[in-house]
């Protein structure tokens, strides 16, 4: 199953997740060929509101590796994925003691860079943590070697980077700290959070460029490894 980036399966309604569901086998012509029914059929069910019976579903469910409890409610996954995704020893560790790998059907429900502040009548703010309605499958962070405790979501703070990345979007970033190299990075600038796209200099120096702003230039100081200044976008709006 092709590991995705978006809403989980409880934050969806029914009819979509039939239809994440049919994505997940490969499409309608594959539904067709799993429930040996015609595509018509399997477009009909798709309908909003229909009634779908729940031995065709089945057979979808079993091929897409979740079960019925996930097709009707948007949790669990089939047990024997799990295990084979996990520790055969049954204590939730991988090789040398790492992290096992996580359910197929997982989602991770990312946390904020920064803590959103609540002011009340006047009262001192309050720091609030508010998990994104946007989840990441374990499977897809487990395909890029990024563990929970290193991603997290932001708003951008401005247009700099637009079309790829707007004002307002929201981006997945990787918080852990690496060596620099080219690609789209989140920076601190004062309060705000800007997307930059960094680049490479001859000199060996590196900058942060806004795509369409090509009067902002940003260069780096010696040693700006992530941290505070720098996080790594891992994936920014739309699809992957």
């Amino acid at each position: 199953m092709r590991a995705v980036v978006g809403v989980p399966g409880f934050a969806m309604t029914p009819d979509q997740r039939f239809w994440e569901l049919v994505r997940m086998v490969g499409g309608t012509g594959e539904a067709a060929r799993i429930t040996g029914k015609s595509t018509n059929t399997i477009r009909n069910w798709g309908e909003p509101d229909t009634r779908r019976p729940l031995e065709e579903m089945l057979k979808l469910c079993v091929e897409a590796g979740v079960t019925l409890d996930w097709f009707a409610t948007g949790y669990m996954t089939r047990p024997d994925i799990a295990a084979k995704q996990g520790d055969s020893g049954g204590n939730g560790l991988g090789e040398e003691g790492a992290p096992a790998k996580s359910a197929a059907g997982d989602y991770v429900g990312l946390m904020p860079l920064r803590p959103e502040r609540h002011e009340h009548n006047g009262s001192p703010p309050v720091e609030r943590w508010t998990p994104s309605e946007v989840g990441l499958s374990a499977g897809w962070l487990d395909a890029r070697r990024l563990s929970r405790d290193r991603v997290r979501y932001a708003i951008a703070g401005d247009a700099g980077m637009t079309p790829i990345i707007g004002k307002g979007d929201l981006v997945v970033i990787d918080i852990g700290t690496r060596p620099l190299s080219s690609g789209l990075y989140l920076t601190t600038v004062g309060d705000e959070l800007l997307a930059r796209r960094l680049q490479r200099l001859p000199d060996g120096r590196a900058e942060l460029v806004a795509d369409a702003e090509p009067s902002w230039r940003f260069s780096l100081p010696p040693g700006a490894e992530g941290g505070s200044l720098l996080y790594r976008i891992v994936w920014a709006g739309g699809d992957l």
